[in-house]
């Protein structure tokens, strides 16, 4: 191992010392955890009541790095090339340093101190994803993106995307990184949508015709939760429930406003969008015969 190698290691570890010892915010989040899973959401008194089995999963979830922390990850050694050999030597020098952390309790006031156990350690270092490096095409394209700011914020959403990154899945962020502004208020988020689809984006597809693809399964999931919802009004709902229907048809809001995010990111990569109507309702009284002739025009009509 060169000296500069070792020597990066070691900044990294004191580092995340130096994080871990600067407080961890007790989010709201955390607290709901506490007060569902031991019915009080005093963090002191869990930790001294509770058996390690039980605070294994605490310490889990509390230890896991929030987007500030990642952000500064990111802005201090977002750019610097760790290996997997280098992120194991971290963790190992973070074990043998046995930082203490300090937890930001509610009322702010007061931090309580705390050591973080090995696997805590691990677990930090892990999903902070530090071997992680856009590759040429899409450095080049953050690079010439915006602003520093949004730039950490976007190398920060792909550096903990769950994805083993195609071909095709970096053409289309790169094309969503070259066309959309950094300045507008829903970049952020609309990365954030962007990515969260990306992995059912197959080597090959059409951009235009995946997303498409996705808003029209947003457009049937919604036609399928207003029809529920128009049901609901109109009956009972346990009679509804007696005859088979299904409440689990997600948000009639929620569906819209992941179309309006197709529909947003689709006008400013391609500079159009596709609409659908919701199906009509159309009866056709059939005369009692039903000769073949009726029933060949019902079939063109309906075709």
């Amino acid at each position: 191992m060169t000296a500069q190698r070792k020597h990066k290691q070691t900044a990294l570890c004191r580092w995340l010392c130096d994080e871990l010892k600067q407080g961890i915010i007790l989010t709201a989040g955390v607290r709901n955890y506490l007060d569902a899973t031991f019915g009080s959401d005093d963090l002191a008194f869990v930790l001294a009541d509770a058996d390690d089995s039980e605070t294994d999963s605490l310490l889990d979830l509390l230890f896991y790095p929030d987007t500030a922390t990642r952000l500064r990850f990111e802005a201090q050694w977002g750019r610097e090339r760790f290996s997997v050999q280098d992120r194991d030597a971290v963790i190992d020098m973070l074990r043998a340093a046995a930082p203490s952390a300090r937890i930001t309790l509610p009322e702010a006031t007061r931090k309580l101190p705390i050591a973080v156990p090995d696997f805590a350690l691990q677990a930090f270092v892990q999903r902070l994803n530090i071997c992680w490096q856009p590759c040429a095409q899409m450095a080049t394209a953050l690079n010439a993106w915006c602003p520093d700011e949004m730039v950490l914020r976007a190398r920060v959403q792909l550096r903990n995307a769950r994805l083993a990154w195609h071909a095709d899945q970096i053409s289309l962020v790169c094309r969503y990184l070259s066309h959309l502004d950094g300045q507008s208020p829903t970049v952020d988020t609309d990365l954030a949508f962007l990515i969260s689809i990306l992995s059912e984006l197959v080597p090959g597809k059409d951009h235009f015709e995946f997303l498409i693809g996705k808003k029209f399964f947003y457009f049937k999931s919604l036609c399928k939760a207003e029809d529920f919802e128009r049901k609901r009004q109109a009956s009972n709902m346990e009679i509804m429930m007696m005859a088979g229907a299904r409440s689990a048809h997600g948000s009639i809001d929620e569906w819209r406003h992941c179309m309006r995010r197709i529909d947003h990111i689709c006008q400013a990569l391609f500079g159009r969008t596709q609409f659908f109507q919701h199906p009509g309702s159309q009866s056709i009284d059939l005369p009692n015969g039903r000769s073949p002739e009726g029933l060949q025009n019902v079939v063109r009509i309906l075709s």
